[in-house]
């Protein structure tokens, strides 16, 4: 947890909005590379006790910003860290849309029935055990100031990237194992399956071919109808 700029989210003013300027700046800059920026944001809950992870590859501004939002008005009613973030886990986490795809994909391929829940939408429930949701870079990444989609340069091949994603998300995803870990989109993808193959993650099991839900992904109905027997026949087989 990065403990001293939590510190400081502490110290800001809550905002109906905040522009760019209020949080990307020198405050929250974790570290950068050329044109690559990384921002904290408060992402750092981890449930250890969750059955299904579910990876986006970062947070966007939109996100970020309702993360402040959210954590200010919980610190504001002097609720506890751990409590705090948990809520921005909950609240936050692939928000809007993009969760209402999410929702609609995860219930047709009948994760609901294997977790016994009327709907995938109980995931998302701030007392749900059994998600835990995370992005491939814990942190908003930016590229010259504009949200960075994990392509140009791919994590894979940027040096600068891959050291995130061990320093945090390979320690991150070690706390599960026998799970099921869903990948939001192709480049996700790739970087759990290169993870694991080089067996830097413990055995679970990546449900390959699942699309990005995003609301921009054109692709995002054609792929999933494409893998979705593939998908549940995993599903099915998963023990855990």
């Amino acid at each position: 947890m990065e403990s001293n700029y939590y510190s400081k989210l502490e110290r800001e003013s809550l905002r109906s909005n905040y522009s760019k300027n209020d949080l990307l700046n020198e405050n929250y800059l974790l570290d950068s590379f050329n044109s690559l920026k990384i921002y904290y944001a408060p992402f750092d809950f981890v449930n250890r006790n969750a059955s299904v992870i579910i990876v986006g590859i970062t947070p966007g501004w939109t996100q970020m910003q309702e993360s402040f939002k959210i954590a200010l008005g919980e610190i504001k009613k002097l609720n506890s860290e751990t409590d705090v973030l948990k809520k921005v886990k909950s609240q936050s986490s692939f928000s809007g849309s993009m969760r209402v795809n999410l929702i609609k994909m995860l219930d047709e391929l009948e994760l609901n029935k294997k977790l016994n829940l009327p709907t995938c939408e109980d995931l998302f429930s701030i007392d749900s055990e059994l998600l835990h949701s995370t992005s491939v870079l814990r942190y908003p990444v930016f590229k010259d100031n504009k949200n960075y989609t994990g392509s140009s340069p791919s994590p894979i091949k940027s040096q600068f990237l891959w050291n995130m994603i061990e320093k945090m998300l390979v320690p991150e995803l070690n706390n599960f194992e026998n799970k099921l870990i869903i990948p939001l989109g192709k480049n996700v993808n790739d970087v759990l399956v290169k993870l694991k193959a080089e067996n830097k993650i413990k055995s679970n099991l990546i449900l390959e071919g699942f699309p990005h839900p995003s609301g921009a992904n054109g692709h995002r109905a054609t792929q999933f109808n494409l893998n979705k027997i593939a998908m549940k026949k995993d599903i099915e087989k998963w023990v855990y």
